[in-house]
This record gives C-alpha cells, sequence and structure tokens, in this order.
C-alpha cells in the first residue's frame, strides 16, 4: 500500500545510488521517460535518463553523498532542471515546467548503502502566477506614469505618446540606478578576485602538505590524513575555483547590462548627432535578451561605423519599440535578427522575427495610436505609433510585411544625412 500511495504522489521521488546509478522511480518520473525505457531504467544513470542539465545534478548529487546533508534547488535559481513539460489544467497547454528540487541523503536499512532521494516538484503554476503579478504590477505602474505624464503635457500630444513610451520601455531612473549598481559591482569583483588567489594560495599549501606526509611520523600523518578526510578536501578543491568563477562570470553579465542600460538611457548632448546604428543596435540586443533570458538574438552588418545624421533619442527609442515588439512575438523560442545595409544614400535596417505574426486586417491599423492586440494591462498601443512618427521625423519610410505563424519583418529606410529644416516644415 505504501509503495502503491508513493507511486502515485503527484511530485516526483527516485532513489539513486553512489554511482548516481537509479534504484527506484515513481510514476511521475517513469510517465516522462521514453516509452522504451520506463520497463528497464534500473541501474541506469541518471544523466543518460534525463537529459539537461547533467553537471549540476551530478554535482549537488555528489555533495549530498559527501556532506550527507540536503540540498535544495529552487524554480528563481534552476527554472527547469529536467527536461519535463506541464499542462495547464484548463486549456491543456503545454509549457516548460518549472521544478523545485529537494535532494535528502538515506541508508537502505538492510544493507547500509548510502542513497539520495530525490524530491521533484512542478510549480509551474505557482511560478506562472508570480511572474503574471510581477508583470501586471509593472505595467501597472508604468500605465500610472504614463497617465500622468499625459494628463500633465496635454499641449503636446506627440511629446506625450513619445514620453510614455519611453517610460514604459527603459524608464527615466536607469541612469542612476546604473550608477549606484556599479559600485556594489566593483568592490565584490576584486573581493572575488582576492578570494580566487586566497584560494589558489590555501590549496597549494594543502596539496604540498599532502605531498610531503610520508615524511612525517605515521601518527602525525594518520592525523593530517583524517583532517583532509573529515573536511572533505577532495571536494572542496574540485568545487571551490569553479564556484568562484560561476560567481566572477555572473557578476560580469550584470556590470555588461548595467553598462549597456546607463549607455541607452543616457544622451551626452542635445540636437542633431551622428548615430552609430550598429552600436545602438548591440545595445537593444544586450538589454531586451537580459530581459528575455533569451540568447537567439543575431546582429548582421556590413562594416561597423553604419552611421546617420539625426535626434538620437527618437531613433533609439523606435529601434527599441520594434524589437521589443519582435521578442515578445517570439515567446519563450524562436529567433529575433537585425541587417543594416547602406545601399546610395540611405541605410536599411530590418528587424525579422519567427514570432506569430500579425493579420492582414490588424496589420492595416499597427501604426495607429493606442492600437495592440496584447491582453488589457500588457501593452498600451503606442510603441509601432512612435516608431512610425519618429522614423517619419528623420524623413524616412518604415515598412513591415508578416504571415500568421511564420514571423514578421520590419524594414526602417533611413537617409544618411537629416535635413533639420524640412523636417520642421
Amino acid at each position: 500500500m505504501f509503495e502503491q500511495l508513493v507511486g502515485k504522489l503527484p511530485v516526483g521521488i527516485g532513489v539513486v545510488n553512489e554511482n548516481f546509478q537509479v534504484v527506484y522511480l515513481n510514476e511521475f518520473f517513469l510517465d516522462r521517460l521514453p516509452h522504451e525505457l520506463r520497463g528497464d531504467y534500473k541501474e541506469k544513470v541518471v544523466t543518460d535518463l534525463f537529459e539537461g542539465q547533467g553537471k549540476f545534478l551530478k554535482r549537488r548529487l555528489k555533495s549530498v553523498f559527501v556532506l550527507q546533508h540536503p540540498s535544495f534547488s529552487y524554480w528563481e535559481q534552476r527554472p527547469h532542471i529536467f527536461p519535463f513539460k506541464s499542462s495547464r489544467p484548463i486549456t491543456g497547454e503545454e509549457t516548460q515546467m518549472y521544478q523545485n528540487m529537494e535532494i535528502l541523503p538515506v541508508k537502505d536499512p538492510n544493507t547500509g548503502e548510502r542513497l539520495a532521494c530525490i524530491f521533484l516538484q512542478d510549480v509551474t503554476a505557482q511560478a506562472s502566477y508570480f511572474r503574471t503579478q510581477q508583470k501586471l504590477s509593472e505595467a501597472l505602474k508604468k500605465e500610472h506614469e504614463a497617465q500622468r505624464k499625459l494628463i500633465k503635457k496635454l499641449d503636446s500630444a506627440q511629446s506625450q505618446l513619445i514620453q510614455a513610451e519611453k517610460m514604459a520601455s527603459t524608464g527615466q531612473l536607469a541612469a542612476g540606478i546604473a550608477h549606484e549598481i556599479n559600485n556594489p559591482i566593483g568592490f565584490v569583483n576584486a573581493n572575488l578576485n582576492t578570494l580566487a588567489q586566497y584560494a589558489s594560495h590555501l590549496i597549494s599549501i594543502a596539496d604540498g602538505v599532502q605531498e610531503q606526509i610520508n615524511a612525517f611520523g605515521e601518527e602525525l600523518a594518520e592525523q593530517i590524513t583524517s583532517l583532509y578526510e573529515s573536511n572533505h578536501y577532495a571536494l572542496l578543491k574540485e568545487d571551490i575555483n569553479e564556484l568562484i568563477s560561476e560567481s566572477a562570470e555572473g557578476l560580469m553579465r550584470v556590470k555588461e547590462i548595467v553598462e549597456n542600460l546607463k549607455n541607452f538611457s543616457i544622451e551626452s548632448k542635445e540636437g542633431v548627432q551622428n548615430i552609430d546604428l550598429c552600436k545602438i543596435c548591440q545595445q537593444i540586443i544586450s538589454l531586451v535578451s537580459a530581459q528575455y533570458n533569451k540568447p537567439l538574438y543575431k546582429l548582421d552588418y556590413e562594416r561597423e561605423d553604419v552611421t546617420i545624421t539625426g535626434y538620437p533619442g527618437p531613433i533609439k527609442q523606435a529601434l527599441m519599440n520594434i524589437v521589443l515588439n519582435a521578442a515578445q512575438a517570439t515567446a519563450q523560442k524562436g529567433f529575433v535578427k537585425i541587417y543594416i545595409k547602406e545601399e546610395n544614400q540611405h541605410i536599411h535596417v530590418k528587424v525579422l522575427d519567427s514570432g506569430h505574426g500579425i493579420s492582414q486586417q490588424n496589420l492595416k491599423r499597427i501604426f495607429d495610436p493606442f492600437f495592440t492586440t496584447k491582453p488589457e494591462g500588457q501593452g498600451q498601443g503606442l510603441g509601432l505609433s512612435v516608431a512610425y512618427t519618429a522614423v517619419k521625423q528623420h524623413q524616412g519610410k518604415i515598412n513591415v510585411s508578416s504571415k500568421e505563424g511564420k514571423g514578421t519583418v520590419f524594414e526602417i529606410i533611413l537617409p544618411k544625412y537629416f535635413l533639420v529644416q524640412d523636417a520642421e516644415k
């Protein structure tokens, strides 16, 4: 009865031995195995059965066996440890499963064999609710701020639209926040470098003692060996440099994102300037890929110094709005590509995505202010209107072609030299 109960529980339960071989899986795990493996899973290595983050899983299992302490992993840290799908109860829609994992050290009461018990919980619903609430809260704050700006500046509709959309996509506080974040990043990075040196020295000392252990007396040699084993020196030596390296890599990624956000948000001077389109697009790709945690963005250009003259703010905002729309259209999979090409006295910027596309009926209205197909609270319908206005302001053109289920292509054509007098007319 107990085995039947464990088998039917709506959580994953698996038992693994010290060779990482599977001893037991309940139905939660078995139902997600390929059919041909369900009857022949025992004694197979767990990372062979479940492809994915094998290195991370083995490291956690090894830590449990060596330290004999539980190990926890929550979806905020590692959303998808096992490559499982989760179905929505009502719609039946399948999405990548968000998981909480706990690994506990256990012993076989009959043989005394040390085992690890993996508990896996499907928290997709909770994670989805949390992320949705977070997005709704952010959207609400942005909407309130946009309304405040619109009420305050009724005398200039175009200025209101640009300011509201800018508040929604980048935020006026980005530069100040970037400056504040850079300070702790600096000393944490310095501390990590020092820590890495300290760790290297300590390991060298410990290795030196270990190499000379035969030169000590028998009793002292046994004490030193016991000290190494009780403090799990082999595991510490194997793990410490990788942990420091991962931390330093993550810190550099944060620094890069903050720097791109700062550069994108701040204008060094006002008025007409030379605008480096390649640099702007690189910044946009970095910011958007960080926001959507999806590296499937590509920038392609014939040469690096593709510049035009114009107002940087509106051009940045136009490109950001179009790339953001493309990123949202591709959801959790697909790609977004940006191509920059010079033809005669014009620059062509194409933004392609493999998203859900736009219907022919809506294609005629996408540049209308306040027109949106997004759910309420997730879009104001201003992004493409602002982009259209900015391109027209620079005597340019913006074209769009799309096919439902296939993707969308936006093409912006801008003159290399901006004629301010013509724009004012």
